[in-house]
């Protein structure tokens, strides 16, 4: 996913329904490629989107082509850089998933027990909050140590946050690709922040180009359910024990599924929030 470093803009702000802040995240997400900050009160029904724009007309482009989106008002103001990191710091809490991980910013990392994956959420998209990154980080908690595995390639990598996690829950090696080379940057910044870069490699890549004849004990694919089927034969090959795939609609996982079972996977683990879908494969 496109992602850029911020260094003051301009916000568009978003006064909504707390019931729809989900389903507008993710359109913001997949249609701006960009991440967005929610600011809600506990037990209110009403909250305020954030999304941190280059400057007042991109800003304003975007609110344009949100006017279907139900909501109480709308304003657009400019930023600095500063305040972008202090909006990060005020609302990136950190995140339990699995039985093992956290997802940690950088000023609250040491103070849990659990392994910590400090990431940088002003750097790139990919910190967990979003089910298609969630789903993946649970099913490597899951299955890196009851497998063993000592392998693993992240297709669609962002953040680098699953070969991070690999890695940390006892990998050898990861190699994590996009087509993003700023996304190949941030994932390796996030890899030193986490002490694990001499056990991950990251390269901008295009899986649309194929890949060599190699294979990997554990394969995260996390891009859109068209690539996933145009590629299917070729995510397949390079999986040794299980692929696992997200970045679906929900209403796309029966016809994702039944193309990777025609080509001789079989599912083992499928899950989704009524928005975005996951699935776990073995040969």
């Amino acid at each position: 996913m496109k992602t850029e470093k911020i260094k003051g803009g301009a916000i568009l702000t978003l006064m909504i329904a707390q019931s729809d802040a989900e389903m507008i995240s993710d359109w913001v997400a997949e249609n701006l490629e960009k991440t967005v900050v929610e600011l809600k009160k506990p037990g209110g029904t009403e909250c305020a989107l954030e999304i941190y724009f280059n400057d007042t007309i991109e800003a304003e482009i975007a609110s344009r082509a949100m006017e279907h989106f139900p909501n109480f008002g709308k304003a657009i103001r400019e930023y600095a850089d500063e305040e972008w990191a202090e909006s990060w710091k005020k609302h990136f809490k950190p995140m339990d998933i699995g039985q093992n991980l956290r997802v940690v910013p950088p000023w609250l990392s040491g103070e849990t027990d659990r392994i910590e994956l400090v990431i940088n959420p002003g750097l790139s998209f990919g910190t967990g909050n979003h089910f298609t990154t969630r789903f993946c980080l649970e099913q490597l908690d899951r299955f890196v140590p009851q497998s063993g595995a000592k392998t693993m390639l992240d297709i669609g990598t962002g953040s680098g946050v699953l070969a991070i996690a690999a890695v940390k829950l006892g990998v050898e090696s990861a190699l994590g690709v996009d087509f993003d080379p700023i996304c190949v940057e941030c994932s390796a910044e996030n890899a030193e922040a986490n002490g694990v870069a001499d056990k991950t490699t990251f390269r901008q890549h295009d899986i649309t180009h194929g890949w060599p004849d190699e294979k990997y004990d554990i394969v995260c694919a996390n891009i859109y359910s068209t690539l996933l089927i145009d590629n299917a034969s070729t995510l397949l090959r390079v999986a040794g024990k299980y692929l696992m795939l997200t970045g679906i609609r929900e209403m796309e996982l029966d016809g994702v599924a039944d193309t990777f079972v025609q080509l001789g996977g079989k599912e083992i683990v499928r899950d989704s929030d009524n928005e975005w879908g996951g699935l776990v494969f073995t040969r």
